[in-house]
């Protein structure tokens, strides 16, 4: 949507709408969310008379083997925007949530048929959450070099309140051919930084102060997004921006929780109740109390408070433009998504319309990672100083059972004044 000063966030070089001065407001300013699955959720069974049938062995089968889960929330609380001819500076603060969780379909078989078909090999899979919220304050600036070449820089202080990295989460089961016994293992590296400990220690601090949670300061990271724009023909416009690049220093309410352990079960020996003459509670109890002393061991947690880093997820955009007509151009972006330890592709064929500086029409299709089935849709409208703006990425998400991406943004502007570049443009395209 060429004419939304939105489009800003995705490169720090787009001088899009010709509007002097741009203001964002909380709460009126918008809001992004994003959904995002490798699976849809018809595959985890079907739904007959409004009752939900799961079926397992279905999911298990349609599935990849590295499967996720993805959302995402921006809230913008304040946007500014100056424009003066061929520059453009721009401050903006926004708060932000992501979440992504990992795993591998043979954690679904394991639960769909248990641990019998894996006795030929083991199991082990391997699992993945991060979870963050953060404020971001944006400081940038644009500006033509030449007629042809536009830059475009955003530092970014950013301010963490919470965080849940899994930095290794295995999982193992051994079955003996012969069923004659099983090995568990477990091993694990999480940090964590909460407003609330994890510890079950009677010391542990339980006490949630919203305010204090909302104006902390001490967890501060950095980030960058840098961004190109050429006008390689009269017509044709190629685009590149790197945005999010950074990471975030945890230091207040931080731990840092391991465990490691396995142990081996062997069943239970009735024949010992058989054979014993006195026959008391302790008989009974004894093998199910070892059982569960070997569990909790393995899952025993240790826990330290040693300050880590955390990268937040960054985005690499490349785009091409082609002007067909003074109100119309096509459009096609490659983005990669770099999220923790997974890597995510889109790629998303657009048309725009745009009629004066009133009203916009955008369309376009998107494969994302292995889904096919995404067709964006957006417009805005201008009346006077405001403009109202609305998109999805998917308006097929509509049937959320068939869906595996969803996006939705809308909010509003004020706009005010014109760019004395955009006057000069208008005239000579009158004469």
């Amino acid at each position: 949507m060429g004419n939304v000063p939105q489009s800003n966030y995705l490169n720090p070089a787009r001088l899009t709408d010709k509007s002097k001065v741009i203001i964002n407001l909380p709460l009126l300013s918008g809001t992004n969310i994003s959904l995002s699955n490798s699976f849809a959720f018809h595959d985890l069974g079907e739904i007959k008379d409004t009752s939900l049938s799961i079926d397992l062995g279905k999911f298990y089968s349609k599935i990849p083997f590295k499967n996720y889960f993805s959302e995402t929330f921006s809230l913008p609380l304040f946007g500014f925007q100056y424009r003066s001819k061929d520059k453009l500076f721009s401050f903006h603060i926004s708060e932000n949530q992501s979440l992504r969780f990992c795993f591998d379909s043979d954690l679904i078989k394991l639960i769909d048929k248990g641990n019998y078909a894996f006795i030929e090999s083991p199991f082990s899979t391997n699992l993945d959450f991060n979870f963050l919220h953060f404020r971001e304050y944006a400081l940038g600036y644009s500006q033509n070099i030449t007629d042809k070449l536009t830059v475009g820089l955003n530092i970014k202080l950013l301010t963490g309140f919470s965080a849940f990295d899994v930095k290794r989460l295995n999982i193992g089961i051994e079955t003996g051919s012969n069923l004659e016994y099983v090995k568990l293992s477990a091993n694990g590296n999480y940090n964590v930084s909460f407003p609330v400990t994890l510890n079950s220690e009677s010391n542990s601090n339980t006490n949630f102060n919203p305010l204090s949670y909302l104006t902390n300061s001490s967890n501060l990271g950095f980030a960058v997004d840098i961004g190109a724009r050429y006008q390689i023909l009269p017509k044709l416009e190629i685009s590149a921006s790197l945005v999010d690049l950074g990471y975030i220093h945890w230091k207040t309410n931080i731990q840092n929780i391991t465990q490691s352990g396995s142990f081996n079960w062997k069943g239970y020996d009735l024949s010992n109740l058989i054979n014993e003459p006195t026959i008391n509670e302790n008989s009974y109890t004894a093998p199910f109390d070892a059982l569960l002393d070997s569990v909790s061991e393995m899952i025993k947690f240790k826990f330290d408070s040693t300050p880590f880093k955390t990268a937040i997820p960054t985005k690499l955009y490349m785009a091409a433009n082609y002007k067909v007509s003074p109100i119309f151009w096509a459009g096609v972006v490659d983005r990669i998504l770099f999220y923790d330890k997974q890597v995510s592709n889109s790629l998303t064929l657009s048309g725009n319309l745009q009629l004066g500086r009133i009203f916009s029409l955008s369309a376009g299709y998107s494969i994302i990672d292995k889904s096919y089935n995404n067709l964006a849709l957006g417009t805005a409208l201008k009346l006077g100083p405001v403009e109202f703006y609305c998109l999805t990425g998917n308006i097929l998400a509509l049937n959320l059972l068939n869906a595996q991406n969803l996006s939705l943004q809308f909010g509003m502007n004020f706009m005010f004044g014109k760019n004395k570049l955009y006057k000069t443009d208008l005239k000579k395209n009158t004469q």
